[in-house]
């Protein structure tokens, strides 16, 4: 945990328009009292001219003559009235800027006045209605340490009246004004301005119990807890830390029930975390996931926890099982993969069956490399849970629309929000998994399901279909490699045709597979058409060392092809170049020499073929092609009448291989020896 940020997911901003509207339209509409119409015993030519100005009519003259004004000449409560008349005369007019700065005059000429004139002549509460009028005209002109000034001197003058206290009204107009400053402020980065507002705030509110506890000093508090702990993130000291975090425990304390508490535990987690308090800092994450499930501060937390890796504490393991449509539905973590992929895993693990499929669902819509789903599989298939890796394969494999069973369900609704069943790289991901784990059976029935997969790849429709369902060139591979091992060689055939002739794909291991399968099932001629293109790629230059060795591969392709037309002798020949290249390896030397043991054999050549077979082992790497070998040369020494021989055969293979796939018809050839009962030498299958 300490090793992550935090994202608080509670804006301090979300009030600003609201309260800034409310001081600003408020204090400027609101008429001046008439105590400030007062006139005072005496005024001067100088004033007397000014005054006239700025009482009349035309706004751009009264704008001049208040921009004459200095603040620390003498001027009357008249004055002080006009200035304030034609402040709201501008905003009226749509001019911020000129109301702005008239109010920042005026009220330095009150905080003059304020110092001289008697409370008859500038009653306090006029004065913090300036004021007020004056912060919340310059802090929506970014003008923030001006207005936290005057708004700091209307808070002031209201805790230290000593005579009629400030009515309910003012004090709840200096509040929202203070709100407004701190908002505005920290709207704008400035963390210090917005911190002091909002402590003003709060001490204000607090103290004046005519100002119930309401979302007003519940703002407040929050404000000031949030600019605390945002400072000291970036101070990084610990007393700092731990004043945050006493602010964030006095809000909780005060509006447990707050909209914002859940935003307010992610301050306190932030600050636990910081300080080092990991006990605490879990047992607050544990209440914020069992006590506010639906938040966005819940979601803020399971997208921290999975970031951290799939060990996840029991809280949010169950968590991500439980609200699961919560976690998929939020913005937060919807397209988080590593929560989509810690959702899946514990799901599938605990066996929650509608989990695990919104979570399968959500990461082959957002899994764009196949990487989360990769992880998926091997972390399941490693822990032994092969049967909810195989399941989860399949629904990627199968790339269903869930919209025709349920276009209401959420798996439904995330398939149409995506505009896709299933990613290329999360489909690639599963046919990769499938065959690396020989599931080569669902991907053959995966294959024998998916529609439009033999269609006209250049219909614009079936183009859009196939990345609509995620199936990309390396898809189509694997499925033809699917059906190549599932003995489905035609149809296997028709797609290896696809992949190269449609698809485009020219390296060689794809043009082997194609020759393969025409060898297999394709005619002679198509046969060695794609065994001289596999031929031609495997000799250029660029080949590298293993171009030899490819060679090889492409004769043997071509031997069989003779053996296939019974050209024995020609076959054997190709076969004989195999097993003398130096370049082919010794699994392939050897399957070539058992080949040429096996072309004897289908001529009935029975003492020649035990003599091919008899080299396998010398030539071979590989035990396969010595066990085939001489289970081979037994039939062959049985073929001849020669059943001490055929017995020391099937013995050895027996003692020496006995797992190999040829050890259980040695053993039933050794049981029928045995007992007598020996079939005839024309009875001996291949």
């Amino acid at each position: 945990m300490a090793k992550h940020q935090l994202t608080i997911s509670w804006q301090p901003t979300h009030h600003v328009r609201c309260l800034f509207m409310c001081a600003f339209i408020g204090l400027i509409a609101v008429c001046v009292p008439l105590g400030l119409h007062a006139a005072p015993p005496a005024t001067s030519s100088v004033e007397a001219a000014l005054l006239q100005t700025l009482s009349g009519d035309e706004l751009d003259a009264a704008i001049t003559a208040a921009s004459q004004i200095k603040i620390d000449a003498a001027m009357s409560t008249r004055t002080l009235a006009a200035l304030v008349g034609v402040a709201r005369k501008c905003f009226q007019a749509g001019r911020q800027d000129e109301a702005g700065e008239i109010y920042h005059t005026a009220a330095a000429l009150c905080e003059k006045q304020i110092t001289t004139a008697t409370a008859a002549d500038l009653p306090a509460e006029t004065a913090i209605t300036i004021w007020n009028s004056a912060a919340s005209a310059l802090t929506a002109q970014d003008r923030h340490a001006d207005a936290l000034r005057w708004s700091t001197l209307a808070t002031e003058s209201i805790q230290r009246t000593t005579g009629e206290p400030a009515s309910e009204k003012t004090i709840a107009r200096t509040g929202e004004t203070l709100l407004a400053v701190a908002a505005g402020a920290l709207d704008a980065g400035d963390k210090l301005i917005a911190g002091s507002a909002y402590r003003l705030a709060t001490e204000l509110l607090e103290k004046h119990p005519a100002e119930p506890i309401t979302d007003k000093i519940a703002t407040a508090r929050l404000g000031y807890a949030w600019t605390l702990v945002m400072a000291a993130g970036e101070s990084g000291d610990a007393s700092h830390l731990a004043e945050s975090l006493v602010a964030v425990e006095t809000f909780l304390k005060h509006h447990a029930s707050h909209p914002d508490a859940p935003a307010a535990l992610l301050l306190k987690l932030s600050c636990q975390t910081r300080l080092g308090d990991l006990d605490a800092a879990a047992t607050t994450r544990e209440h914020i996931l069992v006590n506010h499930p639906q938040s966005s501060a819940a979601c803020e937390v399971i997208k921290l926890a999975c970031a951290a890796g799939d060990d996840l504490p029991e809280p949010s393991r169950m968590y991500l099982i439980e609200q699961y449509e919560t976690v998929l539905t939020s913005h937060i973590t919807s397209a988080d993969v590593s929560v989509c992929r810690s959702g899946l895993i514990a799901a599938a693990i605990a066996g929650a069956p509608p989990a695990e499929n919104a979570y399968a669902m959500a990461i082959s819509l957002a899994d764009e490399t196949g990487e989360a789903a990769t992880v998926v599989l091997e972390t399941l298939h490693h822990s032994g849970h092969d049967a909810s890796a195989q399941r989860i394969a399949l629904q990627w494999l199968s790339a269903r629309d869930e919209s025709r069973g349920n276009a209401d369900s959420l798996v439904a609704r995330m398939q149409n929000k995506a505009g896709v069943l299933v990613t290329l790289g999360v489909r690639e991901a599963a046919c990769r998994w499938a065959g690396r784990t020989g599931q080569w059976t669902m991907l053959a029935l995966a294959a024998a399901d998916e529609p439009g997969l033999y269609d006209d790849a250049n219909n614009e429709a079936a183009a859009q279909d196939a990345v609509r369902r995620g199936r990309s060139l390396h898809v189509e591979r694997l499925f033809a490699e699917a059906l190549l091992q599932t003995g489905k060689t035609k149809q296997s055939l028709k797609l290896w045709e696809r992949v190269v002739d449609v698809g485009g794909a020219e390296d060689f291991p794809t043009l082997l597979r194609l020759a393969e399968a025409a060898t297999a099932a394709g005619s002679v001629t198509d046969a060695s058409k794609r065994i001289a293109a596999a031929q031609a790629t495997a000799m250029q230059p660029s080949a590298g060392s293993s171009s030899s060795g490819e060679v090889a591969l492409t004769r043997l392709l071509a031997a069989n092809l003779e053996i296939r037309q019974l050209q024995f002798d020609r076959g054997r020949a190709l076969l004989e170049q195999i097993v003398r290249a130096p370049g082919a390896d010794t699994d392939l030397r050897g399957r070539a020499q058992w080949m040429i043991g096996e072309t004897y054999f289908m001529q009935e050549k029975f003492s020649e073929a035990i003599a091919a077979y008899r080299q396998v082992e010398a030539i071979s790497g590989s035990d396969e092609w010595t066990a085939a070998s001489l289970v081979q040369a037994g039939k062959s020494f049985e073929q001849l009448g020669r059943t001490h021989e055929a017995t020391m055969c099937y013995s050895t293979l027996v003692s020496r291989f006995g797992n190999s796939p040829h050890a259980g018809g040695a053993r039933r050839r050794l049981a029928a020896m045995t007992s007598g009962d020996s079939s005839s030498p024309g009875m001996i299958r291949r």
